[in-house]
């Protein structure tokens, strides 16, 4: 067995270790987790409580780089899924695990939503916000991938792979735009 065949034999296992393996209120905050509404409200109150300690420019350039690293990040992952196809689990296995959330594109690398998470992650870690609120970013950052895995749409390579891309992504956009200093 090669490299790669052990790479993917590894990430099904780790797949089927974590996929729908709760109950019903697990079910439920993975859900709540992975949606939109929720990652919009959670990344807003983290940007508004910077507010605290921040000139008004510093905050409104925050916002602009954490908006064009999500932009970033969405168009580049929804783009490298057509390149790479890789189908998602709940197309490739299905019957063979718990299905809890909706299958929906075709192919699952990158995860967007890990790409997507991870670069505005970045632009807000980049801001040096408070301890309290760096611990809260990184929280959400991590729970957002391990939802995606949980709800049966992604392997865990696809969101180890959204959320590098992510980073990646996020450092690129402070590169051509740094944040103020004390942004």
């Amino acid at each position: 067995m090669g490299f790669l065949e052990s790479l993917d034999r590894l990430d099904r296992e780790a797949f089927f270790a974590l996929a729908g393996q709760g109950g019903p209120m697990a079910d439920t905050v993975f859900a709540v987790i992975s949606s939109t509404w929720a990652a919009v409200a959670v990344w807003f109150l983290l940007w508004a409580m910077r507010r605290r300690d921040v000139d008004m420019a510093s905050w409104i350039w925050l916002l602009i780089a954490m908006l064009a690293a999500y932009a970033l990040a969405d168009w580049t992952s929804s783009a490298l899924k057509e390149l790479l196809a890789r189908p998602r689990p709940c197309w490739e296995l299905e019957g063979r695990f718990r299905l809890v959330g909706r299958c929906k594109g075709q192919f699952g690398l990158v995860s967007g939503h890990a790409a997507t998470t991870w670069a505005l992650l970045t632009v807000f870690w980049r801001s040096q916000p408070p301890r309290g609120l760096a611990a809260l970013a990184l929280l959400w950052s991590l729970s957002v991938p391990v939802s995606r895995i949980y709800l049966g749409v992604h392997y865990p390579g696809d969101v180890l792979a959204g959320a590098l891309v992510g980073i990646a992504l996020g450092a690129l956009i402070l590169r051509i735009r740094p944040l103020p200093s004390r942004a």
